[in-house]
């Protein structure tokens, strides 16, 4: 992130150096430039003493973590009679370390020249950072770098994986000169789009595996990077068949069970219990899973009168299903698709009394859906999920309503979103509707089912 240029004569020349050294950081493939704009909600109290407090290292440490900055560039340029003087810092997101720091006196003061001399620092900056990319997410045996096809990247590129250890500071100058690395391993690019690039790992040269931002060195099809096998490492621990997700949960929420058979007689109330979900990807794109959601309640009468006005709830959802998972972008961290396909029950559990007419209800068959989810802010995905059954059957544990019902429907959705607190640990919260419905005919008679709920839980990938 580039600074507000500080210039002493009210951003006569400060504003236009900023505008040429920003078209350039815009253009330029070597980084990610993020707006200044990004800055001024958090500053927007500060206006008056702003350079001050772009001295003070906590203040450009939010900075860097509001904006997702991984570095920031302060420029000061001193308007003298007969030219200027000019500095710049490339500072670290913590904002103490110094990557960069340059001065020059300069005989003129024309912005051109000005913005040239801070390109001409940039480029150097640029040659001496000690990677080629960063790692921005990880699955498995699976990642996702921050640079495409504009970097130069191609499928088949092999890459090392590196972990920065330590900071060397220079004595006198106290700027970062040098870091201590650590080989992690080695991989290869397999899908490149225009800003990232996906790959997988061939093989660990230590017990450590990679994580969010490990470094990445391209070695354009260096065959020479593959060394000899970590006898520790098993490449089929990792393979994209083996690994999932699994989530649990509380659920708690409302639920009605109306039954019409010539008078309509209803009940309703509070429930809660547990969902658990678990994911096996075959591959990147295929995937199979078991849902299962069981709550338990008391159900009250809310229409009609009845012999027993309170209902015991047992509500069992179960559903077994494979589905295609579309990555519009090419990345697991950018917006997905999913379709599914399957089979589901779900059963309204209630205490039998015929005269009430209250059973176990239950709708169960071919089930079908989508889901789709996208980032909203950093480690934070929203979705939304729209699932039916094809024309389910209904069933009744004592027959209260006689016949087969004429026309029978039931669907879910579910709206929510996930936190990643670690590579492997989310946090799982969202709102669920439930709703199915038989009919039947002659005479019209109707059994109508309702369930929401607030579920909240964790998930694990493995």
């Amino acid at each position: 992130m580039l600074l507000p240029v500080k210039d002493h004569v009210d951003g006569a020349i400060g504003f236009k150096v900023f505008q040429e050294v920003e078209i350039y950081l815009r253009e330029s493939e070597w980084c990610y430039y993020r707006p200044n704009s990004e800055i001024l909600n958090v500053l927007g109290s500060y206006k008056r003493n702003l350079d001050e407090h772009l001295q003070n290292p906590d203040v450009l440490k939010v900075l860097a973590a509001k904006t997702q900055a991984g570095s920031l560039i302060k420029i000061k340029i001193d308007k003298a009679v007969n030219g200027a003087t000019v500095e710049i810092k490339i500072l670290g997101e913590n904002g103490e370390d110094v990557y960069l720091s340059e001065s020059t006196r300069l005989d003129t003061d024309e912005i051109t020249v000005i913005a040239q001399t801070i390109k001409n620092w940039l480029d150097i900056y640029e040659k001496n950072i000690p990677y080629d990319s960063r790692i921005i997410g990880v699955l498995g045996n699976q990642f996702t770098i921050d640079s495409g096809k504009g970097y130069g990247i191609r499928e088949g590129d092999e890459i090392l994986i590196i972990r920065a250890i330590n900071k060397k500071r220079h004595p006198l100058l106290k700027e970062i000169v040098d870091w201590d690395t650590e080989k992690i391993g080695t991989g290869r690019i397999t899908f490149v789009a225009d800003a990232q690039s996906q790959g997988s790992v061939v093989q660990y040269d230590t017990p450590k595996k990679m994580r969010v931002e490990d470094w990445v060195i391209i070695q354009k099809k260096s065959k020479e990077i593959i060394t000899k096998a970590d006898e520790n490492f098993n490449n089929e621990d990792f393979s994209f068949g083996k690994l999932g997700l699994m989530s649990i949960g509380a659920n708690i929420g409302n639920g009605s069970v109306s039954v019409n058979n010539g008078t309509t007689k209803k009940v309703d109330g509070f429930n809660f219990g547990i969902d658990l979900h678990v994911e096996l990807w075959a591959t990147r794109n295929f995937w199979t899973s078991l849902d299962i959601r069981k709550k338990t309640g008391s159900y009250d009468s809310s229409t009609g009168g009845l012999n027993n006005n309170d209902q015991s709830l047992n509500f069992t959802d179960v559903a077994v299903l494979v589905g295609y998972k579309y990555l519009p972008l090419g990345f697991f961290y950018g917006p997905q698709v999913d379709g599914y396909l399957g089979y589901s029950k779900v059963t309204y559990g209630l205490d039998t009394n015929l005269t009430d007419g209250f059973t176990d209800f239950s709708f169960s068959g071919i089930t079908a859906g989508v889901k789709g989810s996208l980032p909203i802010v950093k480690d934070v995905r929203g979705y939304l999920e729209l699932g039916f059954l094809f024309n389910p059957t209904f069933d009744q544990e004592q027959t209260v309503l006689t016949g087969e019902a004429d026309s029978t429907s039931h669907f879910k959705l579910e709206a929510g979103a996930t936190y990643q607190y670690s590579p492997s640990i989310g946090i799982v919260g969202g709102f669920q509707i439930l709703s199915g419905e038989a009919k039947f005919l002659s005479p019209n008679r109707s059994v109508t089912t309702k369930d929401t709920g607030l579920k909240i839980g964790t998930s694990y990938t493995f």
